[in-house]
């Protein structure tokens, strides 16, 4: 390895996670309901309507709340970040939120890498069918997980898209336990048990930013990252 590579490897990285955070949800959430609310009581006045519902009223008001999410939820994602972000610093991989470590793992020591990825089944911020791709450090106790959604095109155009596993769900997972071997099972257990840690505590990134980081742990430690 030489010097300016090495230099590359050991100066600091940092991504911030969760784009879409619990709190920017919520204030775009009630954005568009009050918007909406304003918008129908405002037509309401102005062009009032025969029965119990402005049907007018209804549409402009859905309308304003629509236009008025769009453009909120796109100036807050840039303005308003979550605090959280995943960091590399020499041998220590953490999670951290304002300065504050939640999870740390120590690369000089032995470190599972777990990866897989699921469809999503239900339309919810992203399309159904969609993947949720994920990938945990893991070190004894403790699971550092992180994890992106994409389309089924952009995944198999990752060129380590096979290294993902898919996630067998719990109802072919159960009629396939009698079957497989112990390795199969014992992975997939590892998996669950990981897939857990990310529903918990997991670390949402955009596309890029997750294939950066996955690109960045490959190129520092080759001796326990998938090549």
């Amino acid at each position: 390895m030489n010097e300016q590579t090495s230099s590359l490897n050991t100066r600091p990285f940092s991504a911030p996670v969760d784009p879409e955070h619990a709190a920017l949800r919520m204030t775009v959430l009630l954005s568009f309901v009050l918007v909406t609310v304003v918008g129908y009581l405002i037509v309401d006045r102005i062009a009032p309507q025969e029965g119990f519902i402005n049907l007018l009223g209804v549409i402009v008001g859905l309308v304003a709340g629509a236009l008025v999410l769009q453009l909120l939820d796109r100036f807050l994602k840039k303005s308003w970040p979550s605090g959280r972000a995943f960091e590399i610093d020499g041998q220590r991989i953490r999670l951290q939120r304002g300065g504050v470590t939640q999870h740390e793992i120590n690369a000089e020591q032995h470190v599972n890498v777990l990866q897989w990825r699921f469809a999503i089944g239900k339309r919810a911020r992203v399309p159904k069918g969609w993947y949720v791709v994920a990938l945990a450090l893991n070190q004894g106790d403790t699971y550092l997980p992180l994890y992106t959604f994409m389309s089924p095109k952009d995944f198999e155009a990752m060129p380590d898209s096979a290294q993902f596993t898919p996630l067998i769900s719990n109802k072919k997972n159960k009629q396939q336990e009698l079957t497989q071997d112990l390795r199969a099972a014992g992975q997939e257990r590892r998996l669950r048990t990981a897939e857990g840690a990310r529903w918990a505590e997991g670390a949402e990134l955009t596309s890029a930013a997750f294939q950066e980081v996955v690109a960045e742990l490959r190129q520092r430690f080759p001796d326990w990252m998938p090549a």
